[in-house]
């Protein structure tokens, strides 16, 4: 039921078909292609809401019924007539008692709500109870319904892979803000609500008891949104290491050309260097000669181009909710910078990156704040108008100790995730 309210809000009538197979007012064998479109003439002006007054109107401007149009009236309720004897004839449909009793409730409790609002829809209205149910109950139904959210491929986007505007959204749903479609009678599911939650609010709520079916569903795929990144950001930063550090050759002076002894030309990303690397069990490491190249293939994998995809999607998501600079960290761009070791220091003390509590004795506090005002003098031109640090401490600023004990636990699982990756790629087993 919770899937058929989801699909009914989002105007999804091919999937809600599945969902009245699955609550038995279908059978198994109905006629999808000829169901899809009277549902959509049905339920359309049942959902814009307003009870059977606003209904008969939508139904009549459906059909073509003009008031002062007696031909158009007619031609109308034939048309409406012929879809009824369809319905009837043609599909096989039954209304379960257990169904029934519960649609009664929900049209008197309907009814008490048109006299105050005429304009009252119940389907829109249950979307944000609906949505808090997604985030919070892990029973498998809850669990499919909420991976389909937020995973199913739209046809504007056909990449695979969690669709983070769609998670943004399912949080500010959960708190009663809802894009809308269509005229404000359908669910947006892919778009964030301007006047929603804050990032400090919709970091509480994503670390909160209340979305646990959430961070469940969410564990095995922030480890790849994480594995991705880090593949990204260490083959770039490597390549802007690399160019860094490679000697520039002399000028070439005017008229007199090449008058400096030019040095062999070098390439510093084939020069082989040793490297640590993982050698088994524990922390025991070994010494592996190869050039920075071969190390990056080694540890940081070439991205797919369907990751590479993913990975943008990501990073504009970032720059939309937490700034350019952060943005620009995870595409990879400028590793090497005042702005990168402000993201990562900002990040250290607002507790991101895990162990809070280690971080937040007096030394610590003080060493991080010395060298993070050291950053920002160096870093006249910074893009943001708002700090890094100042945005990340507005999203963990709400979290009480429970929901920053859990942020610790999450942060190091995922390290140790992305490590463990890394160990398998150099042929170690953990």
């Amino acid at each position: 039921m919770i899937n058929a309210v989801i699909h009914l809000a989002n105007k999804d009538y091919a999937s809600l078909v599945d969902d009245f197979i699955k609550l038995n007012i279908l059978p198994t064998d109905c006629d999808r292609a000829a169901i899809i479109p009277l549902m959509d003439k049905a339920l359309t002006p049942y959902v814009k809401g307003g009870g059977a007054k606003k209904y008969e109107e939508e139904l009549k401007k459906l059909y073509g019924m003009e008031e002062d149009n007696m031909s158009s009236q007619v031609g109308g309720f034939q048309a409406m007539t012929q879809d009824a004897l369809t319905v009837l004839n043609d599909v096989p449909f039954s209304i379960p008692p257990y169904f029934a009793i519960l649609g009664r409730a929900i049209v008197t409790l309907e009814g008490i709500a048109l006299t105050g609002n005429e304009d009252y829809g119940i389907i829109m209205e249950s979307y944000p109870f609906i949505a808090r149910k997604l985030l919070a109950e892990g029973r498998p139904e809850i669990q499919q319904a909420l991976q389909e959210v937020l995973f199913s491929v739209t046809d504007d986007d056909s990449s695979s892979g969690l669709k983070l505007n769609r998670l943004l959204a399912l949080l500010n749903n959960a708190s009663g803000a809802v894009g809308t479609q269509d005229g404000a009678a359908f669910v947006d599911l892919d778009q964030v609500p301007d006047d929603g939650l804050s990032l400090g609010l919709a970091v509480k709520l994503l670390l909160s008891d209340d979305a646990l079916s959430l961070r469940k569903l969410l564990e095995d795929e922030v480890e790849n949104i994480a594995d991705v990144l880090f593949r990204q950001i260490t083959r770039k930063g490597m390549t802007e290491a690399v160019v860094a550090f490679t000697p520039p050759r002399p000028p070439t002076l005017p008229f007199l050309g090449d008058v400096l002894p030019q040095p062999p030309k070098v390439q510093l990303d084939d020069v082989p260097f040793p490297f640590l690397l993982p050698a088994g069990e524990g922390n025991v490491l070994s010494v592996s000669v190869m050039t920075p190249n071969e190390f990056v293939d080694l540890i940081a994998p070439k991205l797919s181009r369907d990751e590479e995809i993913y990975a943008i999607s990501i990073a504009d998501a970032a720059e939309e909710f937490v700034g350019v600079d952060a943005a620009n960290f995870l595409r990879g761009d400028g590793i090497i910078s005042t702005q990168t070791a402000q993201l990562v220091l900002a990040a250290a003390t607002t507790g991101l990156l895990g162990n809070s509590n280690l971080l937040s004795t007096p030394a610590a506090k003080n060493t991080l704040k010395t060298l993070s005002d050291l950053l920002q003098r160096l870093d006249r031109n910074g893009s943001s108008e708002m700090s890094v640090e100042d945005i990340l401490a507005e999203a963990t600023s709400k979290l009480n100790d429970v929901e920053k004990e859990r942020l610790d636990e999450i942060v190091t699982e995922l390290t140790q995730r992305i490590l463990q990756r890394v160990r398998t790629r150099v042929g170690v087993k953990a």
